[in-house]
Order: structure tokens, then sequence, then C-alpha cells
């Protein structure tokens, strides 16, 4: 019997296998893609992702300390700092590395095999997996899914609260550009209502082309890349577009008797943009550090693994409750208003206290959306434009945390 089976070689699952593997655990990580970490994500990861699981320096494609925002009528605005905020990457090659060091310390992967069902009983978890045409039973103490958005796995293992209504629906294609410099990000009812656009550059004259919405896909891609085709963005589109599903709310509970759900799979990432890399990271070291104290007291039940969710819950909780709430009044806002609000954020005092601080961080939005809430001016423009999250906002000013439902 193995200590621990993995369902998916993502960022959250490798590196939970990376820790398990080291602490002397037997580990299998199953994952239906052949390639491990091929999967879609714009791959940009802030300071804090940066220092606690610093990538290769061949994984950087590039950092960045500035950014452009442009608003529904094509004004460009620029934020800048002083040091770079974000790091462009190999999202592959970096999700690659944190298996590698797994499979150094012991761990088996088993790639291009499917797992289709899975049982948990009082004393083993049994799980049956596809690969060639043919079915495989394999037997754990205990099982981590870490498989990405609405996976059925979930409810076989009694977790989640069923499928995530609660969602956003990314794009992406690669592009041909010239003289990119920094990242974009586009905002407006062009793109779509409650969406964002974004071109980030890579290497060699390449750019991310995406954008992520709540609502159905509707022509929002074609509408995108003709409105930054016709205004020189880039040159040709050198990929077809694939498309994913991001969650932006937590799928709870996380854990159940000899079972735990890290990343994409339990609902983790930013509702803000949907980056999900330093979120799964931080929930795969938090599983791992759950199940070998479990494992070496001999005891998996629901009542030990519970500290999981309360510890990610600590971490996450009030940036990913800040962050939905932050979206919510994003896909309520007109063109007009959200024009209105640019204009105010962007000038240099707003600017500065707000988006350029030293506070500001890449990976905790929630300080971004507190500083604009709480700001003397600026926060005076939001009430004005949402007077219907007005308590909210109070929230937010007296606690800095609110929470959503």
């Amino acid at each position: 019997m193995l200590d621990v089976i993995i369902i998916g070689a993502g960022p959250a699952g490798n590196l939970a296998a990376l820790n398990i593997a080291k602490a002397g655990f037997s580990v299998e990580v199953y994952d239906w893609r052949t390639n491990i970490g091929d999967k879609l994500c714009t791959g940009i990861i802030g300071h804090s992702c940066f220092n606690e699981f610093p990538p290769d320096e061949t994984d950087i494609y590039q950092s960045t300390s500035s950014a452009n925002i442009v608003s529904p009528s094509g004004k460009t605005y620029l934020v800048n700092h002083s040091s770079p905020q974000a790091y462009v990457i190999n999202r592959i090659s970096y999700v690659e590395s944190f298996a590698q060091k797994a499979i150094d310390s012991g761990a088996m992967y088993r790639l291009n095999e499917k797992v289709v069902s899975l049982n948990i009983s009082d004393t083993e978890v049994t799980v049956l997996s596809e690969i060639n045409g043919h079915n495989r039973k394999q037997i754990s103490k205990a099982v981590i899914i870490a498989t990405g958005f609405g996976s059925p796995l979930l409810k076989m293992a009694g977790l989640g609260n069923g499928e995530s209504k609660n969602f956003l629906t990314g794009c992406q294609a690669t592009v041909y550009t010239e003289e990119l410099s920094r990242p974009a990000v586009f905002l407006g009812s062009q793109i779509g209502r409650g969406s964002f656009g974004w071109l980030v550059p890579t290497q060699n004259n390449q750019a991310l082309l995406g954008l992520a919405t709540s609502r159905k896909l509707n022509g929002h891609m074609d509408n995108l890349k003709t409105m930054l085709h016709n205004k020189g963005y880039f040159k040709k589109i050198e990929s077809p577009e694939r498309k994913w599903g991001i969650p932006v709310s937590p799928s709870t509970p996380t854990y159940n008797n000899r079972a735990l759900s890290i990343g994409d799979a339990a609902g983790l990432t930013k509702p803000t943009t949907g980056g999900g890399i330093y979120y799964s990271l931080l929930s795969g070291k938090l599983a791992a550090q759950t199940l070998i104290q479990a494992l070496n007291q001999g005891d998996l039940s629901s009542k030990q693994l519970k500290p999981y969710e309360s510890e990610w819950k600590k971490l996450l909780s009030n940036e990913i409750n800040l962050g939905n709430f932050a979206r919510r009044i994003f896909e309520s806002l007109k063109d007009s208003q959200i024009e209105f609000l640019i204009s105010k954020l962007m000038t240099d005092d707003v600017r500065e206290d707000i988006l350029e601080s030293s506070g500001v961080s890449f990976d905790w939005h929630g300080r971004i959306i507190n500083s604009a809430f709480m700001h003397s001016v600026f926060g005076k423009y939001l009430g004005l434009i949402t007077p219907e999250l007005k308590q909210e906002s109070s929230d937010v000013k007296s606690t800095g945390s609110i929470e959503v439902a």
C-alpha cells in the first residue's frame, strides 16, 4: 500500500509530492497529460512567490516593474515602480522543475494515465486509472486531489460543494508582436461586460493575448483580437486560442477522511485576475505538512486533516473575500463608470498611494483593494459609483475584511 496518491501534476500536486517524498513517504502522482505543466496559464508570479518558490533563471522570460492600463475609451495609463513587481515565467518548465525534484526525492510519476474513479473506506483509498485502454487499480493510505477546476473526483472523495457556479472562463493565444516592453491590461465592453483582456510579452517578440470573463464567451476573444490588431499591438496570431475554467471561490470542504483537495481543485485562486500559481503552491505546501503529521501519527481521519483547511483559511480567506468583493463591483460597472474611476485612480497622488506604494504586491491584491476603499479621496469616488455596496464598503474600511457569499 502506498502512503499517498496525488492526482494532478500541476504546481500544487508537484510541491506536495516533493515535500511528502522528502519526508520519507511513498508517493505516486497521476496525470492524464504527457507533458508536466502543460496547462493554459499566463505565467506571471509576484515577489512573494518568487522569493518563496524561486524559479531557475532559465525559467524567467522577463521581470517587469510597469504595466499599461487601457481604459474603455482607449486611453493608456502607465503604472510604474522603481523595482520589479512581477515575473513572466515559462510555466511549463517552472512546474516541471518541482516534479523533477519530487522524482529525485523518490516520488513516482504516472503520466498519460487518467484516474477515472476512487473509493475511500475506513482503512484505505482505492484509485482506478486508465492507461492505453486498460484499467489499473492502486491502493494508498491517503489521496490528494490536485486535478484543477471541475473534477468529478472531488465528489467521490466527499470534497467540495458540488459544481461551482462562481468561475471565470479564460481564453488565450500566442501572438507575434514587436517592441512590446511591458504587460498591458484592457478594460471595457468592447472586450466584454465584466471582462478584462491582457497582452503579456514573453520572449522572441512573442506575447500572450487573452481575456477572462464570468460570462459565456460570445465573440469576446474575436473582438479583443480585432481591436488590438487594428491598433497595432500585434502583427499576427501564432497559435490557436484555447480556453479553460478558473474557479474564483473556494470549494469547501477541502478535507475529508484520507483526502485533501488543493490548488484549483479546491478553488484557491485570486478572484481579481484568476491567477493560481502562488495559491496552488501554498496549498500544496500546507497539505503536505498536514499529511506528513497525520501519517506519522497513523491517523488520517477527517478530524486530523482539518488543520489543512484552517491554515489555508488563515492565509487566504481574507484575500479571496476581498478579491470577490472587488470583482462584484467591477462586473457591475458601465464603461463610463470604469472610465471615471480610472481617471481618478490615475491622478498622481492617488496612483502613488494605491498602485505604486511600497506595500503593493502582485501576490496579495487585498492590500490594493483595502488601500482603494480606505483612501481619503478615491474611497469617496467608489462610494459614489457603487452606493448599493456602501455597507460592505464600510466593512472594508472598518475591519479590513468582508464576508462574501
